[in-house]
């Protein structure tokens, strides 16, 4: 069998090192070499430099819907697309050509969280299981025709990074036996996406102002944003206009119900927490970065003046 594959992330990356083990890619499709903000240095993407060290073809193009693109991927003569986290609509042209399709592997049970960021989304809305759906693709985004689904409950303690490393290994996992599938030639049954379906939800892409916390939120939601951009983009606060990321956190099941207490108001500290109001419970800090600083606990937090004198009780965070 030979393979196209098109992706541009780490979860990409993932799956097409183990790909490599058992497949013959003909052709790596990636998206082009980008300048970073600081210093204007040219800089490649995951996939990118991760196949520095190997001799296959990779492709960078601008647009897919080149004449010039088309007539490239067509002298590979290869079997099947594989997509996983490229970023780009693939057009029709490219989609009917491999005699095995194309397919996409996508980071949610779709049609829940169609779109660039379903992990962090799954957890920023307190979804309690995820999984991973491989697809035929179509002309529309996440909307193609499910081949395989295999789900994934999401714990209590999960952040971005813990459930986006086990959702690279189901969803290489989940590949492998779809592509065996095709290699015996066994029949699929293919099962369409009901667009009515309740569950059928756009995961947009992170913006970094999203991580600023509203301590009007109840504290299980902002639990959860740390939880969902940990450790991207990092949710943070503001004191005394210096910015502080949380990188854990936990809710004291105690109901506010002082009218003189503020949302974001510092209740009490002790020696492995600080102790938020929220609109509805209170939210004990763990683990703190102050601005230009590793993360650290509390007890260590605290071991410095500077932040004893800042975070008293009753400053209110913003």
């Amino acid at each position: 069998m030979k393979i196209i594959f098109m992706g541009t992330s780490n979860f990409a990356v993932f799956h097409l090192k183990e790909l490599l083990k058992y497949y013959q890619i003909v052709c790596v499709i990636t998206k082009p070499d980008s300048y970073s903000n600081r210093g204007h240095k040219l800089t490649f993407n995951p996939i990118k430099n991760f196949l520095l060290k190997y001799k296959i073809n990779i492709l960078q193009p601008l647009s897919l819907n080149t004449k010039d693109f088309l007539n490239k991927i067509l002298k590979y003569h290869f079997d099947i697309i594989i997509v996983v986290d490229y970023g780009l609509l693939i057009p029709s042209t490219i989609l009917k050509i491999p005699k095995l399709g194309c397919i996409n592997v996508h980071a949610s049970l779709l049609p829940r969280w169609r779109g660039a960021a379903p992990i962090q989304r799954a957890l920023y809305e307190n979804d309690s299981k995820t999984g991973i759906s491989i697809i035929k693709m179509n002309n529309f985004l996440d909307k193609g025709d499910i081949i395989y689904q295999k789900k994934c409950n999401i714990n209590s303690n999960d952040t971005y990074g813990t459930l986006y490393k086990k959702l690279s290994i189901l969803g290489i996992k989940s590949l492998l036996y779809v592509l065996n599938i095709f290699i015996c030639k066994k029949h699929i049954k293919l099962k369409p996406q009901n667009e009515y379906n309740i569950q059928a939800t756009y995961a947009n892409k992170i913006l970094k102002k999203e991580s600023k916390i509203n301590w009007y939120l109840p504290a299980k939601k902002i639990e959860c944003m740390i939880r969902a951009f940990n450790p991207y983009p990092g949710t943070y606060f503001f004191l005394n206009n210096e910015r502080f990321k949380i990188w854990h956190a936990e809710i004291i099941n105690y109901n506010i119900n002082n009218n003189n207490i503020i949302p974001g108001e510092i209740l009490f500290i002790n020696d492995n927490s600080i102790n938020i109001s929220t609109i509805n419970k209170i939210l004990k800090i763990k683990i703190i970065q102050p601005s230009g600083r590793v993360p650290m606990n509390i007890k260590d937090f605290l071991n410095n003046t500077k932040y004893v004198k800042l975070f008293s009780k009753g400053k209110i965070l913003q």
